[in-house]
């Protein structure tokens, strides 16, 4: 046996043969537990100790002594309590009903004592803070933070502190009294707390940590957003001693910023103001903690410009210090602070309105040029990826891709085809299809060149990334689209483009099927003769039956299907290489061996009559395309 468990024993059995007048054993035992010395040594002896009765030797001094007395034993179980293994066993005694009780005390000192009795018995300890929940203890506990936020009596200031972390001990993961902390008022309480008592940092930090504990919990969400408290905390930035509480407050913000709601309400605050000066303050320090500050300011204004209020209100038709700040930042030599800058403008960038201004501000050529920079370096992705972001959201509205084609969008983008960061090649393929909707030339010149294109129908076929596959053949797909080139669409078959193409029309995204079907539509109408193999090869006939003959297809999907099946029936070839007289079609020109295969394959597959069943569709244009397909097939029958 260790000495301290020697010391502690001895401690315990002169307690209970002085029972009459335990007071100098218990101030003995205060002494051996407040003094330093080894806590595992400690903990040791305690353990000891308690498996020799001392927790019942102590519940029977507590429940039948003087106020004096009591409060040392209450003070005994807060060192107690600091001890993993002897929480449980407190509650099992029956110490939580009682010590909650004395929260009632007139007594300061009292009521300190058995806060932190109760606050460490309840520390990751849900046995306990299940027996506090039990006695109504919550209650008794808001009361009394209630009762004292103003007061000014000696020892008002420690109970606060130590009230809001028994607050923060009983709540943390456990819901039910989390919820009913938040019924009950705490985050009102807590306000309160903040407002009243900004000087005094050891409790407004513990205020913070509880709040931060609260809104782990979606429980809070509702009652934050109705609350004061984001505005008052927002004011802690402000007031005099602001800095101590930097770091706690935006940690507790930032986490706060993931919920859409919040974001608009601290859009309204002073909060971005607060986060630029922050920068600002620190700036070109190199030291840990301005460098920590500078990107925790910078990631909350980032969580600010995703919610789209937060966007407007700083965006401020381009005079808010927000923007102003962030164009300034594009040209720091700080890569905090330029990649803060690049991810601002992708935000404000998600209005149409904000695209036009920040393209007559130049912000296209300074994000062309810091691409540039930074094209070849691998560690450079994350920026890389963010300026792709931001000239993605840029090229969406009509009026400014000319402009974005004139700035060099389109060749500096290109200058990142050999990435193999699928990541960064899932936005560049973003870019591009942005820049190309509605751009002939610009279609025509990635269109037709063989190299880009081998490279853009490999990407559509990268199964490791949905996101690269998917948008590299909406890319495919819209290159046909704004093209409408012959030579184009040859380079499509050529670079094997079809598969990918006829693969999409099977997509769950109605968006991505019409594009597919389009293309399709316009390569069969202009090039059947070299596409049609490739058609077949990919089972676009079984890919349209079943299209076709599902009762769940949209009515746009299936007036599309029903339009490019008619033209795969019904095109012509000008100049085949070989040829088969069309006798039975109504036009002129000549039909491919391989063009009359995939007819004949169409027109025995049953389609036909599944076209003669959608004749009599709910939808009126479904049932336009499907005659005019069955006319189309009655006026140039197969011949056998």
């Amino acid at each position: 046996m260790s000495e301290e468990s020697e010391d502690i024993l001895n401690m315990v059995e002169s307690l209970r043969l002085s029972s009459d007048e335990p007071e100098k054993c218990l101030d003995r035992i205060l002494k051996f537990l407040l003094v330093e010395q080894d806590e595992e040594d400690l903990d040791q002896a305690l353990e000891t100790a308690v498996e020799n009765g001392m927790l019942g030797d102590l519940y029977d001094i507590m429940t039948h002594t003087s106020d004096g007395t009591l409060c040392k034993v209450i003070q005994i179980l807060a060192e107690l309590g600091k001890t993993e293994t002897i929480r449980e066993p407190c509650v099992m005694q029956g110490f939580v009903p009682i010590l909650l009780q004395h929260l009632k005390s007139d007594d300061i000192i009292m009521a300190t004592q058995a806060c932190r009795a109760l606050g460490n018995i309840c520390f990751e300890n849900d046995i306990g803070r299940n027996a506090v929940d039990e006695n109504d203890g919550i209650l008794l506990l808001l009361k009394l933070l209630r009762e004292h936020v103003k007061s000014t009596e000696d020892g008002a200031d420690r109970l606060r502190t130590i009230a809001c972390g028994f607050l923060l001990n009983v709540t943390n993961t456990h819901d039910s009294l989390m919820q009913k902390a938040v019924d009950g008022g705490a985050l009102d309480v807590l306000d309160e707390y903040i407002r009243y008592h900004q000087q005094d940092h050891g409790l407004c930090n513990m205020v913070l940590l509880t709040l931060g504990s609260f809104i782990d919990s979606e429980i809070c969400r509702q009652k934050f957003t109705e609350s004061s408290l984001l505005s008052t905390i927002v004011g802690l930035l402000d007031s005099q001693t602001g800095e101590v509480y930097q770091e706690t407050v935006l940690d507790l913000l930032i986490n706060l910023s993931e919920w859409d709601e919040v974001k608009d309400v601290l859009a309204e605050t002073s909060l971005s103001n607060n986060l630029i000066q922050i920068i600002q303050v620190n700036q070109g320090k190199l030291d840990p903690e301005s460098q920590q500050l500078i990107k925790m300011a910078s990631d909350l204004l980032i969580l600010l410009l995703t919610g789209d209020k937060g966007a407007e209100t700083m965006f401020a038709n381009g005079e808010g210090p927000v923007f102003i700040e962030s164009v300034k930042w594009l040209e720091d030599e700080d890569s905090r602070l330029q990649m803060a800058a690049v991810l601002a403008i992708g935000n404000f960038a998600r209005n149409d309105n904000h695209c036009q201004r920040l393209v007559e501000e130049g912000i296209v050529e300074h994000l062309v040029e810091i691409l540039k920079e930074h094209r070849d370096h691998e560690a450079d992705m994350t920026l890389q990826h963010a300026i792709l972001s931001a000239l993605r959201n840029l090229a969406i509205p009509a009026r400014n891709k000319p402009a974005l084609l004139m700035a060099g969008v389109l060749e500096t983008v290109l200058l990142l085809l050999s990435s193999d960061t699928m990541a960064v090649v899932f936005k560049l393929l973003g870019v591009l299809r942005m820049l190309v909707d509605g751009q002939e030339t610009a279609a025509l010149q990635l269109g037709t060149d063989r190299g880009f294109m081998d490279r853009l129908v490999g990407w559509c076929e990268v199964d490791e990334h949905a996101g690269v596959q998917g948008e590299g053949t909406r890319l495919l797909a819209s290159l046909v689209k704004n093209g409408r080139s012959v030579e184009l669409m040859r380079n499509v078959v050529k670079c094997q483009g079809i598969p990918p193409l006829v693969a999409m029309v099977s997509s769950e995204h109605l968006v991505m099927q019409n594009e597919a079907l389009v293309a399709l539509t316009l390569i069969s109408s202009t090039v059947l003769d070299e596409a049609a193999l490739p058609l077949k090869q990919s089972e676009l006939t079984e890919t349209i039956s079943s299209l076709l003959g599902n009762k769940s297809t949209l009515p746009e999907i299936l007036c599309n299907t029903l339009t490019l099946t008619k033209t795969l029936c019904s095109a012509v070839s000008e100049s085949p290489p070989s040829t088969l007289s069309c006798k039975l079609l109504a036009c002129t020109g000549r039909v491919t061996n391989m063009q009359q295969s995939l007819k004949e394959e169409i027109m025995t597959s049953g389609i036909v009559d599944i076209a003669r069943q959608l004749s009599c569709h709910e939808e009126e244009k479904v049932r336009e395309a499907a005659n005019t397909f069955v006319a189309v097939l009655e006026e140039a029958p197969l011949e056998r």
